[in-house]
């Protein structure tokens, strides 16, 4: 029972410890969807000049030349979803590379080892409250997505293929997280946490940019996450490549097991 009080200990003081954190980050990816979806309307009427002014190789780095840009869906995966995505698994991975490391930078990882707590309680605690952030923007980034989809739409769309959507960006941080949470065992320092975390996804990020330039290096795309919930592939397909989705599973299972057999072996110093 006092252990189980203690991993909800943790779990509560690290989401008061990374409110401000989540928020900031929340309201980023907020005022970028309003952003990129009030221009709809406008991108609407002159799409057409947009795209034959766009240099075709620009188009297929950022996924585009896939997609039908006039259709709601298809603008908002080439837009708001890729990068609001993209924010999302940077926001999620420097929360989960530090949320271990803490107590070790900041000093207190021997009061804490005092409580009456395992290593792998003090694990799962932390994961849980990652899990929750994750949750939490993804559901606050979904209801504003549909409520200004909803509002900006030209035409009827299909929803499932938004769910989808929606759920791609669910694997696609869940997949960053757990990433971020296996690096946090070894990061001590924290100025090192954003560096590494953002240095991870941007390097993801360029990784699918040019996965889609050409045959030459399509091959990348088994190694970036960000091709794994590509919009133009989830949306001409109906779904998600099953091949992408045991990659990430594969990835998010040993990520977190190394996490919890790798923190409990380790020589912690207080």
């Amino acid at each position: 029972m006092k252990r189980r009080r203690s991993k909800m200990t943790i779990f509560l003081r690290e989401l008061i410890r990374n409110r401000k954190t989540f928020i900031i980050w929340a309201v980023i990816s907020l005022v970028f969807c309003i952003y990129a979806l009030a221009l709809y309307p406008y991108m609407y009427n002159n799409m057409d000049i947009i795209i034959q002014k766009a240099p075709p190789d620009v188009m297929k780095a950022f996924g585009m030349s896939d997609l039908n840009m006039q259709e709601i869906l298809g603008y908002f995966g080439g837009y708001a979803y890729q990068f609001v995505g993209l924010f999302g698994a940077i926001f999620i991975t420097i929360l989960a590379a530090g949320i271990l490391s803490k107590e070790e930078g900041e000093k207190t990882i021997e009061f804490l080892l005092a409580k009456p707590v395992t290593r792998k309680n003090i694990v799962t605690g932390k994961l849980l409250s990652v899990l929750f952030y994750m949750g939490l923007f993804n559901a606050v980034v979904f209801i504003a997505d549909l409520i200004l989809i909803e509002s900006v739409k030209k035409s009827d769309y299909d929803m499932k293929v938004f769910l989808l959507l929606s759920a791609g960006m669910l694997l696609l941080q869940l997949t960053f997280a757990s990433i971020g949470f296996l690096l946090s065992v070894f990061i001590v320092k924290a100025k090192s946490i954003m560096p590494a975390a953002v240095g991870i996804v941007l390097g993801g990020y360029m990784l699918n940019m040019l996965a889609g330039l050409s045959e030459k290096t399509e091959y990348l795309k088994y190694i970036t996450p960000f091709k794994y919930v590509n919009a133009g592939d989830i949306i001409r397909n109906g779904g998600i490549s099953w091949v992408y989705l045991l990659i990430m599973a594969v990835v998010v299972t040993g990520c977190i097991a190394a996490a919890y057999i790798l923190y409990d072996r380790k020589n912690i110093t207080v």
